[in-house]
């Protein structure tokens, strides 16, 4: 009988043990399981962040590396479902790509597809546009030594005057929602322009949807290795 009892005794330790180890934070703690792969407990948890100063510690492509991972984790907690490409990640709507320097992370390039971002032939931001900026400006306010670049495209169809006005006033209510929503400064903001059809991603004269878009290049303040 006594046998028994310590039996059970030792077998409960046993599980208890094994769900300790089990449990997520353990694993965390440990290190058992790759940081990406640990769910996070809030939307601020996944994005993570970085405080003045980690640049000259870290260097530019590991500022942007973590940088790169906790806006993918703030994305998919919200909902966003990435499948994997050459360049980066990409959901319906908006694509993270990779802009490398000698297999080193320069700088994130976030692309807005055009049809999502504005109604036709406007500059007002849709809600959902509104919602993806909110996630890149919360990203800005994470990792405060980066700085922005945003360029609208468009496709051919049309007047090229018109086109290169209508680029220029998307890029400019994309800024104006980043700084309005979270304060992004000024300073932040490197270059802001509308370039009409003239990097198109495919080479064609008719209307295509990949043409028609918005970019926001998020880099580091200075290059530091």
């Amino acid at each position: 009988m006594l046998f028994l009892v310590v039996s059970f005794f030792f077998l409960d330790c046993a599980r208890t043990r094994y769900a300790i180890v089990e449990s997520k934070s353990f694993q965390k703690f440990c290190g058992c399981v790759p940081e990406d792969e640990i769910p996070a407990n809030s939307k601020e948890e996944a994005l993570g962040k970085l405080n003045e100063g980690s640049l000259d510690d870290l260097g530019t492509p590991n500022y942007m590396e973590i940088m790169y991972r906790g806006l993918k984790k703030a994305f998919e907690y919200s909902g966003t479902t990435f499948e994997q490409t050459e360049e980066g990640l990409k959901a319906p709507g908006v694509e993270l790509k990779r802009i490398e320097e000698e297999k080193k992370l320069r700088e994130l390039l976030i692309v807005i597809d055009g049809d999502v971002a504005f109604p036709s032939g406007r500059s007002t931001l849709t809600p959902k546009a509104r919602d993806l900026i909110s996630k890149i400006a919360d990203a800005l306010v994470a990792y405060p030594e980066t700085n922005v670049r945003i360029g609208g495209h468009t496709d051919t169809p049309g007047s090229f005057t018109s086109n290169l006005k209508l680029s220029k006033e998307r890029s400019q209510a994309v800024k104006q929602e980043l700084k309005q929503s979270h304060e992004i400064a000024e300073e932040r903001f490197k270059e802001v322009d509308g370039y009409a059809d003239l990097r198109k991603i495919v080479d064609t004269f008719f209307s295509e949807k990949k043409n028609r878009r918005t970019e926001i290049y998020v880099g580091t303040v200075r290059i530091v290795y």
